[in-house]
C-alpha cells in the first residue's frame, strides 16, 4: 500500500457549557472532522458557532475492478460559517478532489470542485425545533469552473434540508425529516431519522439513516467520534479542448474516527482516520465509453486545525 503524510483542518466554536449543551440537543456535529470529503453535507445540523476550517484528506492507493488501473484520490475542504443570530446561518464552502487514475484515459483531467453557499434558517418552540436549509452548489471540473461562459444547469446543483426535532428529555431527542443531496453519487431526495441518546453527560449515541455516531467526551479538551455515513458527489466535467461532457459520479460509504484536541479557545487540532467501502465510480473515458467501475476498499488519514470567531 502507497501512504502519503496528511493533514486535515476542521473546526466546532463553542465554550465548555454550550458545548455539552449542545451535545445533549443534537449529538456531537463535527462537520469538518466526520464529514465526508466528497460531498457537501447540510443534512447534519449546523456548528453552533462561527468558524473557519480548512481541510485535506488523503487515501491510500486503491485498486479498481477488473484490474483496469488503480486510484489515489486527495481531497481538500474549506468551510465558511456565520451565525447572525439564534435562527439564522449563512456560509461558503468549497470540496476539492484531485482523481488520480492509473492506466484508464478520462475525459476529465480529474480536478474536481463543488463550491456552495449554505444557509440555514433554524426556530425553536418548547422542546421541538425545526430547520430548513438550502445550498445552491456548481459541481464541475476545474476547465470549467474556472470559466463561466462553461457554467450550465448540469454544473449546478440545489442542495436542501427540512427537519424537525422532538426532545423527549435531557437524554432522548428524535430528529426527522427530508434530504437532497448528492451524497450517494446522483442526487436523491431521501427520508431522515435519528435518535439521539445521551446515557452519560460524556456519551452520546446517534443512531439512525444516513448516519449515524458515537461520541465521548475523554476530557474537557479531548472528544473522540466514531461516524458512519454515505461518501459521494456528481461532477459536471469537460474534456481539454471542451468539446466533450459528461458527469463523473463517484459513491461510497465511509466509516470514520477522529479525536479532536480544543488546544485554545479559539483553535481546535483534529486527526482521523476512516476506511472507505462498497466504493464505485460511474465516469466516461476519453474515447467516449461510459463506464462503472467498482474499487477496492481503502483507509484515508488525516489532521486538522481550526480557528473560531
Amino acid at each position: 500500500m502507497k501512504w502519503r503524510k496528511s493533514v486535515r483542518i476542521a473546526v466546532i466554536k463553542m465554550n465548555a457549557h454550550r458545548f455539552r449543551t449542545f451535545l445533549g440537543c443534537v449529538g456531537l456535529c463535527l462537520p469538518c472532522i466526520a464529514n465526508s470529503s466528497a460531498s457537501v453535507d447540510i443534512c447534519q445540523e449546523p456548528t453552533a458557532e462561527s468558524h473557519l476550517s480548512i481541510a485535506y484528506y488523503d487515501k491510500e492507493e486503491t485498486s479498481l475492478e477488473r484490474s483496469l488501473g488503480e486510484t489515489t484520490p486527495e481531497n481538500y475542504n474549506t468551510d465558511l460559517l456565520f451565525k447572525l443570530n439564534s435562527n439564522w446561518i449563512l456560509g461558503g464552502g468549497h470540496r476539492s478532489t484531485i482523481l488520480h487514475v492509473d492506466r484508464l484515459e478520462l475525459q476529465t483531467n480529474g480536478y474536481l470542485h463543488t463550491f456552495f453557499f449554505p444557509v440555514h434558517r433554524l426556530s425553536q418552540s418548547g422542546n421541538k425545533s425545526f430547520r430548513f436549509s438550502i445550498a445552491p452548489a456548481l459541481s464541475a471540473s476545474s476547465n470549467v469552473t474556472s470559466d463561466p461562459d462553461e457554467y450550465t444547469a448540469d454544473a449546478l446543483q440545489l442542495l436542501a434540508a427540512v427537519i424537525w426535532g422532538w426532545q423527549r428529555s435531557d437524554g432522548l431527542g428524535l430528529r426527522y425529516g427530508f434530504c437532497g443531496d448528492h451524497r450517494f453519487g446522483e442526487y436523491h431526495v431521501y427520508p431522515v431519522i435519528s435518535v439521539h441518546w445521551q446515557p452519560h453527560p460524556d456519551w452520546k449515541i446517534e443512531i439512525g439513516f444516513p448516519t449515524s455516531q458515537v461520541s465521548h467526551q475523554v476530557t474537557k479538551s479531548l472528544t473522540s467520534l466514531l461516524r458512519i455515513a454515505p461518501n459521494g458527489n456528481e461532477w459536471y466535467v469537460k474534456d481539454k479542448s471542451l468539446t466533450k461532457h459528461s458527469q463523473l459520479i463517484y459513491e461510497a460509504y465511509l466509516l470514520e474516527w477522529a479525536l479532536n484536541w480544543r488546544a485554545h479557545t479559539h483553535f481546535m487540532l483534529a486527526a482521523s482516520i476512516g476506511r472507505e467501502f462498497h466504493s464505485r465510480y460511474e465516469m466516461t473515458l476519453l474515447n467516449e465509453s461510459r463506464v462503472r467501475i467498482s474499487s477496492d476498499s481503502a483507509t484515508r488519514v488525516g489532521v486538522a486545525l481550526a480557528w473560531f470567531f
